[in-house]
């Protein structure tokens, strides 16, 4: 047996991939305070393509394993569909982003599955999405940051570092239920956490600061197009793939607010 029970999915996948992510964090946070956008730029990149390789296995999963129990599998080895984040007995991201928590909007009651009669009900069915949804348009407004600026809303800068404090606190719960409810890791959600905490200062030291349009800081383009295009391809393919999902009747999303070791909140 592999030391802590690691398969070749470490290996082969998610080794090379958070090496390459903590190249980047390093190369972002050299720029913390002298120049906040180019922090800004690179962790929305990285942020854009975690959210985007989650929503790709939420939908794979969904696919193959119809109303999957994340408590309960019916296939514990997943030989259908195994996702690449799923290394260890300890290591299963198809547990945490599964759970209940993976839709914080229903699980507060917010939102509401299936939606129901009446505006407001279409309205919570409609934003009855999964978390990483949600991260693509928050590290999209970090990317485009610029382009928000020229909304005229009085002190918008203020407003969205208030967003991204509240992020980073709805982080903290997303990682107490990680690591002490479902007693899992998740090197996805963990690489997100890191992206959200580290965009905080970030944003703090951008408060008073202006931008051009096109302003996506000193990154050189080498690193920023190919990037751009990679976040653009994962989007468009998890698009696809959702809508492929659509032709199968019985890939609809099975999940249940109330779970042992969750309250339900909202119905």
């Amino acid at each position: 047996m592999a030391p802590l029970g690691l398969d070749s999915h470490f290996y082969k996948m998610v080794l090379p991939i958070v090496a390459c992510e903590s190249v980047l964090w390093w190369y972002a946070f050299q720029y913390l305070q002298t120049d906040p956008r180019t922090c800004q730029v690179v962790l929305s990149l990285l942020g854009l393509w975690w959210c985007f390789a989650a929503l790709w296995v939420e939908v794979k999963i969904e696919m193959a394993y119809p109303g999957f129990d994340y408590e309960n599998p019916t296939d514990p080895q997943m030989k259908r569909y195994k996702p690449f984040c799923d290394f260890a007995p300890w290591a299963t991201c198809s547990v945490v982003l599964m759970s209940p928590p993976g839709r914080f909007l229903r699980y507060f009651g917010v939102a509401k599955e299936g939606g129901g009669e009446g505006f407001i009900n279409w309205a919570r069915g409609m934003i009855d999405v999964p978390n990483p949804t949600l991260g693509v348009l928050y590290f999209a407004a970090h990317l485009f940051w610029p382009l928000i600026l020229i909304l005229p809303i009085p002190f918008l800068p203020q407003l969205f570092f208030l967003a991204c404090i509240f992020v980073g606190g709805m982080t903290i719960w997303l990682a107490y239920n990680l690591f002490f409810v479902l007693k899992d890791f998740c090197v996805v959600c963990v690489s997100q956490y890191v992206v959200n905490f580290a965009l905080i200062p970030t944003v703090y030291h951008m408060l008073h600061s202006s931008y051009g349009i096109l302003d996506f800081g000193v990154v050189p383009k080498g690193l920023l197009c190919p990037f751009l295009a990679l976040d653009a391809v994962m989007g468009v393919g998890v698009l696809l793939l959702w809508l492929w999902s659509l032709r199968n009747p019985r890939a609809a999303h099975a999940r249940e607010i109330r779970k042992e070791g969750y309250l339900q909140v909202g119905a």
